[in-house]
């Protein structure tokens, strides 16, 4: 089983099967566990590839009080900044959970653990109209707050090329790597995960998968299993990166 969780990023209803309109009021982290789980526990006999893309950390940013309450004493200048951790602290339960239940089902020695983000976290100023607490109040027309985010020591953050715009942490966790507890400075791109869950699903990571011989479309992606795996050199050397400017604006 290959099971990738990424943070922040947001979902669109033509992704799931079935909208459920009786969630009000619940914790959007604890709905996406709990479904997970039940996912897990009912998988069949089949190999499965679960991705589960929490909305955690991503704006706005909103906790449950009892995680909101551990961080209550030293963290009062920003309620923004608290309810980041909170929700860091949700996401975090929410994939030990689901860690326990692989264990609990006699599958985890045979699964890969993917943790990504998408971009680096939203740093700088941003428009508040509501009242502003721990924030930068610049003038008494144009209320302003410090976003939560820390990319530091990188320059940036999110909508920048800067690294800490573009670059940003991941851990692949699995009793399936041979060479473990290691820290990679690679480069590897978010496209490069295709290619490698590929080889992962691959038979025995020596050839190919099955599906090859129905002639899909050219890709980017360089698998960067063996280098994670292995700990060999990373076969990504360099990317394209394309910069759109609307001349118009």
């Amino acid at each position: 089983a290959v099971v990738s969780t990424q943070s922040g990023h947001y979902g669109r209803d033509r992704l799931v099967d079935k909208m459920r309109h009786d969630l009000k009021g619940q914790y959007s982290a604890n709905v996406f566990t709990d479904a997970a789980i039940d996912k897990i526990k009912n998988r069949g006999e089949d190999p499965f590839f679960m991705y589960l893309s929490y909305m955690n950390v991503h704006s706005p940013y909103q906790a449950p009080d009892h995680y909101l309450d551990r961080y209550t004493s030293h963290m009062k200048a920003n309620k923004d900044r608290k309810s980041y951790a909170a929700m860091m602290s949700s996401m975090d339960e929410g994939i030990g959970n689901i860690t326990k239940t692989l264990i609990a089902e006699g599958i985890y020695n045979n699964t890969i653990l993917v943790f990504a983000s998408d971009n680096g976290a939203n740093v700088g100023y941003c428009k508040d109209t509501e009242d502003v607490e721990g924030g930068v109040v610049f003038n008494k027309r144009n209320k302003q707050r410090i976003e939560p985010g820390s990319n530091y020591p990188l320059r940036g953050g999110k909508r920048s090329i800067f690294e800490g715009g573009i670059r940003s942490v991941a851990f692949v966790h699995s009793p399936l790597l041979q060479v473990q507890g290691r820290t990679s400075n690679d480069l590897i791109h978010v496209v490069d995960w295709f290619s490698t869950f590929e080889d992962i699903i691959s038979d025995g990571f020596t050839k190919p998968p099955l599906y090859h011989i129905k002639n899909r479309p050219p890709s980017d992606s360089i698998s960067a299993w063996r280098a994670i795996s292995q700990g060999l050199p990373e076969k990504r050397k360099k990317y394209r990166l394309r910069l759109c400017v609307d001349t118009t604006a």
